[in-house]
């Protein structure tokens, strides 16, 4: 570890005595290191960072996993984020409609309700590896509503919106409008 503040709590967690192994767990869910490695621009030496030594060494996965290769993938989470600017530019309800947690204690379902005039979103992502269903609520209807799906990270997701087998890591965004 790199980071002054991780290397701060090993040695405070180690004066009080605690075993090497449980700090090193904790820093392995808690320290900034883990979220800074260097960019991984191609599948160069250290990532195409640097011709030098970098602080810290790139991820093991900069040969697959790298600007130059998202640049080359039009299904890639670059240009799935540009995708999703250009829906914040077009769609006022996107930074403007009220926001509405559904399924708050699902651990494996991350949903919400953007709320506009005459208009909603119902964002649904499944953050896990594994599949799972996600059931609209019955206190939810959208009766009067015609719904499109603006935005998946899969061509073929659900047009259903009481009932959706999500896939792995999958996420659907739906607009109703009236």
């Amino acid at each position: 570890y790199r980071d002054v503040e991780s290397l701060n709590v090993y040695e405070i967690k180690r004066a009080q005595g605690m075993d090497e192994n449980e700090i090193l767990e904790i820093l392995k869910h808690k320290s900034r290191d883990n979220s800074r490695t260097p960019v991984q621009w191609s599948d160069e030496p250290n990532a195409g960072f640097t011709k030098g030594k970098p602080w810290i060494n790139p991820a093991d996965n900069y040969r697959e996993i790298n600007v130059e290769k998202a640049l080359d993938d039009e299904d890639s989470i670059f240009y799935f984020y540009q995708k999703l600017i250009a829906l914040r530019k077009q769609y006022e309800i996107i930074t403007y409609g009220n926001y509405e947690l559904i399924l708050g204690e699902d651990e494996q379902i991350f949903a919400y309700i953007r709320n506009g005039a005459d208009e909603k979103l119902l964002v649904i992502n499944n953050f896990y590896g594994s599949e799972t269903i996600f059931q609209l609520p019955e206190n939810l209807t959208f009766e009067g509503y015609y719904s499109e799906i603006l935005l998946s990270n899969y061509e073929d997701s659900s047009k259903e919106l009481k009932r959706v087998l999500l896939r792995p890591y999958e996420s659907i965004v739906y607009h109703l409008k009236k």
